[in-house]
């Protein structure tokens, strides 16, 4: 009976061996490419999610971590890596090496940013840098540094450069829009715009190292100041030339540490300073140390003045766009939020990246503050609507329990998310990309703007409680409207760019274009796609359905011109009637003749107010003493 059950063992083993490793490759070769290719990871979701889902101050640990076993070094290029890792190596181990080049001050600065095992070799490596003996240079230490020519300790090297770097792969825009007109579905689209489009891991460590050098720059005095980013550069919604959001917090102490009977003198402030005031006293301090000692930092601008004071500045050695802030931790806890909501499916940041890129194509975004939908408003209307769809693709703020604790210092409040995701994956819908990208824009062409706000704390709909053209829940300080800023006339372009982007997917519901080089799919949503290939829009038959916004809102000298655009129909085109040059001396002459006409219709004004002046003095006169008593200037004006 037991040798029995042994050979029964060895056959189910072999079976195992032979059999799988077939089934594997037929299904490769056969049905993975008619399958949904999304679907793959979300079938074993319920496991891969708890187990590669990291926390979302974890990963802000680990990337901190990373950032303070750093250092960034200027090179002459690629082939110094080798002679950069024998110098380095001396100090310490190093772990990972990665090259990147960005331009500054007119040229081309080639960087290699280096990660040491220890934090001790860092700080090895960074008691032998030496500063310049110029006048002319400030004697900044920080971990940015370069590497000047010659070979120290006389050690040659003929290694390969790769043999050190890690490789980050950046797709410029024609070559990722042309990998896009490469596929075979929309589908794959979508995620190939996200793949190419997604914060690399070069562009994460970037990120998180900018933040250190304000935390180095001000540790003489503040050595447990911490710069954490939010926003796009953690929410994992961010892309690979997004700006980097960062709070300044001097001191991370809490008060369960203060139990020392030593401690620091400090500064009081004075009883009668307000708070705001004292915030923006020390951000104009912080902004003159980084615009005079940090290295790298230029264009450096202070907005104290704003609801939320921050200051901007370029990292032109990192290449990243900054902004610095102070006790700013609503930002915080949004990020951890949308970080959770897009690690809970895996389809929920390409259609993110998806919408963004249509919204900024279309110039519904705009870089620029002011009257436009944000990337943030549009992120929370695509959560919200996958939290409408049948069956939901996510859950609602208010069923993850989200738990919140006063601060003990002010009126701050703590927002504490859930750790584990295992409970909260949502596996009842299938739906494709394409099939929610299309349902989005169904979804917001039939939804009631005029009268309904959205909020993903409940997933519903709500009667607005203020006459705001777009109503948008903060989903974390419920009484606030995120879109507040948005007017009726941007709220309209969006409903008509919602039922144009909808009509162009209806139109592309066949891939028998592929072959032929033309638009099709999720690339009539992109402008962009038509500079894949300037020979590809110029066949016959090829159709652009884009309405150019900017020649509706932003010159008067256009004019709607119907043109046939092939055998299924005619498409609108905006076309400029006089050139550049023209257009400037008409803007010149319509401002004049503005000009004089507001002039004629101030005259007029002032005449009709000079006659019922005087018809007020004649009655006054009439009525003698026994009347209202008016009080004239000898101009006839009110006194």
């Amino acid at each position: 009976m037991v040798a029995s059950n042994v050979y029964i063992q060895k056959a189910a083993a072999m079976i195992t061996c032979y059999a799988f490793p077939i089934r594997r490759s037929l299904k490769w070769t056969v049905n993975f490419h008619r399958k949904a290719f999304h679907l793959f990871p979300l079938i074993n979701s319920r496991m891969s999610t708890d187990s590669a889902f990291l926390p979302f101050d974890q990963l802000v640990s680990c990337r901190r971590d990373e950032a303070q076993r750093s250092l960034l070094v200027e090179v002459a290029g690629p082939t110094s890596a080798s002679d950069l890792y024998q110098v380095c190596s001396q100090y310490g181990s190093v772990h990972k090496m990665f090259y990147y080049s960005v331009k500054f001050d007119g040229a081309n600065k080639e960087m290699i940013l280096v990660e040491f095992k220890e934090l001790s070799s860092l700080n090895k490596a960074l008691r032998f840098v030496c500063s310049l003996s110029s006048k002319y240079v400030v004697p900044a230490q920080s971990p940015f540094v370069w590497l000047a020519a010659g070979n120290p300790g006389g050690r040659t090297t003929n290694n390969d450069p790769s043999d050190f770097l890690t490789p980050s792969v950046i797709y410029s825009q024609t070559e990722l829009m042309q990998q896009i007109s490469q596929c075979s579905t929309i589908s794959e689209q979508i995620q190939k715009l996200y793949d190419g489009l997604k914060l690399t891991e070069l562009g994460w460590r970037l990120r998180f190292f900018t933040c250190r050098q304000i935390e180095v720059a001000l540790s003489g005095v503040f050595p447990r100041a911490a710069v954490l980013p939010f926003g796009s550069s953690v929410n994992s919604f961010g892309n690979i030339n997004c700006d980097l959001d960062m709070a300044l917090d001097l001191s991370s102490i809490s008060s369960e540490e203060n139990t020392q009977r030593l401690v620091f003198q400090a500064k009081k402030y004075p009883a009668a300073a307000r708070s705001r005031f004292r915030l923006q006293r020390h951000m104009e301090v912080i902004s003159g140390i980084i615009d005079n000692f940090v290295p790298g930092c230029s264009q450096v601008r202070k907005i104290l003045n704003a609801r939320v004071p921050i200051i901007k500045y370029r990292q032109d050695l990192t290449g990243v766009d900054c902004d610095l802030s102070m006790s700013n931790r609503s930002g915080f806890y949004m990020s951890q939020m949308l970080y959770m909501y897009g690690s809970m499916d895996p389809r929920v940041r390409p259609i993110v990246f998806a919408v963004r890129r249509w919204a900024r194509d279309r110039h519904i975004t705009s870089p620029y503050a002011g009257r436009w939908v944000t990337n943030f408003s549009l992120t929370v209307m695509v959560l919200f609507y996958l939290m409408n769809v049948s069956p939901p693709v996510i859950t609602s703020l208010h069923s993850l329990n989200i738990n919140s604790d006063p601060d003990d210092e002010a009126d701050d409040v703590k927002f504490i998310f859930p750790r584990n995701l295992i409970d909260l994956v949502v596996n009842e819908n299938k739906d494709s990309l394409e099939t929610l990208l299309r349902g989005f824009f169904e979804f917001y062409d039939k939804f009631n703007f005029r009268e309904r706000g959205l909020s993903i704390v409940h997933g519903k709909s709500f009667v607005k409680p203020e006459h705001n053209a777009l109503y948008i829940q903060n989903p974390l300080e419920l009484e606030l409207n995120v879109s507040r800023n948005v007017t009726l006339e941007e709220v309209e372009r969006l409903r008509t760019e919602l039922t144009h982007a909808r009509f162009l997917l209806e139109g592309s519901t066949h891939t028998s274009d592929v072959g032929n080089h033309k638009r099709w799919g999720a690339l009539c949503l992109w402008n962009e796609g038509s500079s894949v290939s300037s020979n590809h829009h110029t066949q016959e038959g090829s159709q652009n359905y884009a309405i150019d916004w900017k020649e509706v809102f932003h010159t008067s000298h256009s004019k709607l011109l119907a043109s046939s655009a092939g055998q299924d129909g005619s498409s609108l085109k905006y076309k400029s009637e006089v050139s550049n040059s023209t257009r400037k001396e008409n803007d010149i002459k319509i401002v004049k003749e503005d000009s004089k006409a507001r002039k004629g219709k101030e005259q007029k004004n002032v005449k009709e107010f000079n006659g019922v002046i005087s018809k007020l003095k004649h009655k006054a006169l009439q009525k003698g003493n026994s009347g209202r008593r008016y009080n004239f200037t000898p101009k006839g004006k009110f006194r």
